[in-house]
């Protein structure tokens, strides 16, 4: 009898994933562009499938919890039925809210909800945070500090796909954002692509030259990937703008000691 539950609990968790996985479109670019209620509809739905893929497991989870105690295996598989099911409201919630015309947050509301947010993932508190962003996004599709939020979420939870992801679709929106451009640098930079994140960082200094943060950061990676080019521009973006910074004797040395290497390679070959 008990091994009969079981099995019932186990197929319908295959069952309620099918249905769901149907339902939810397998969106890999988000056209921004189209009618604001087609566009609303699928940035929440995009993210909703994303939250499916990471439960993707759990049926997988319950077919082998069911071969140990039966009783901890029911436990389990009532707990990923309800999670489940609760997915399944939420995406309908929302699927209903794109139907009937959405409602976008004014300027003040986003503040403090993108402050709430903030304040949550200082606590640690990341999930609450996740649905703060997530929520705002559903109302206000082309909010660029929302998604800059969640990709900073993303990226802080060691989520690193998911962050690249979000940041690009905000550099949709607004193209020339200097401050998702330096957190896709900083990506590249820790995976080492010296290369690819000074493509981003030339973008961010053509909008931000005088932010001495940022010229930091780009003397650094231009360096790194040997372009003397980028580096003077930028020693003397930062001279002009905070001629006391006590690392402008250190990128000079390091400047020309990659110049005389450069020269001797080239009079080498």
């Amino acid at each position: 009898m008990v091994w009969i539950l079981v099995s019932i609990i186990i197929f319908c968790l295959f069952t309620i994933s099918i249905i769901l996985v149907r339902n939810i479109p397998k969106l890999r670019v988000i056209n921004i562009e189209s009618v604001p209620k087609e566009k609303a509809r699928k940035v929440k739905e995009k993210i909703i499938l994303q939250k499916l893929q990471r439960k993707s497991g759990v049926a997988r989870n319950v077919v082998k919890a069911s071969s140990g105690a039966v009783r901890v295996a029911s436990k389990y598989g009532r707990r990923a039925v309800q999670k489940l099911y609760s997915l399944e409201q939420y995406y309908q919630k929302l699927k209903r809210t794109a139907e009937e015309g959405v409602h976008s947050y004014n300027k003040d509301e986003i503040r403090r909800l993108i402050d709430q947010a903030k304040d949550l993932v200082k606590k640690d508190e990341v999930v609450h945070a996740e649905k703060i962003y997530i929520d705002i996004i559903s109302h206000n599709p082309k909010s660029v500090d929302a998604y800059e939020g969640l990709g900073d979420l993303y990226k802080k939870s060691s989520k690193y796909d998911q962050a690249k992801e979000t940041y690009k679709f905000t550099l949709k929106i607004s193209p020339n954002d200097a401050s998702v451009l330096v957190s896709l640098a900083e990506m590249e930079m820790d995976s080492l692509n010296y290369k690819s994140a000074l493509d981003y960082l030339k973008k961010a200094i053509d909008n931000r030259s005088k932010n001495p943060k940022y010229l930091d950061f780009y003397i650094e990676t231009s360096l790194r990937a040997g372009s003397l080019k980028d580096a003077r521009k930028g020693i003397t973006l930062l001279q002009e703008v905070n001629p006391e910074n006590k690392k402008l004797d250190e990128f000079e040395g390091r400047f020309y000691k990659l110049k005389d290497e450069y020269i001797q390679k080239t009079s080498e070959e």
